[in-house]
C-alpha cells in the first residue's frame, strides 16, 4: 500500500473504491497490479466505469489497455462546467 497517496485518511481503513481511484489517478504500475490482485479486476473495472473523480488521461489509458469504450465511463459522460481552450 502506498501510504503517501492517503494523506487525508488511514490507508488501511480506506474503502476499496477510494484505493482504486487513488491508484488510477496517482499510482504506478506496481500499485495498480497490487490493487487489481487485492480487489479483483471486476471491482477495478467497475470503479473505472462508474466513478467521476478520475483523470481523463488515466481513464483513457486504462480503457485502451482493457478494451473498454471510454464513452461508457462516467468520466467521459460528465459535462464539465468549464473546458480550457486548446
Amino acid at each position: 500500500m502506498r501510504e503517501e497517496l492517503f494523506w487525508d485518511r488511514n490507508a488501511n481503513q480506506a474503502q476499496a473504491d477510494i484505493v482504486i481511484e487513488r491508484a488510477i489517478n496517482f499510482g504506478g504500475f506496481d500499485f495498480i497490479r497490487e490493487v487489481q490482485e487485492r480487489y479483483g479486476m471486476e471491482t477495478f473495472v467497475h470503479t473505472l466505469k462508474h466513478h467521476r473523480n478520475l483523470s481523463k488521461k488515466a481513464v483513457n489509458y486504462w480503457c485502451l489497455m482493457l478494451g473498454i469504450d471510454r464513452n461508457t465511463t462516467r468520466t467521459f459522460q460528465t459535462k464539465r462546467i468549464w473546458e480550457p481552450f486548446r
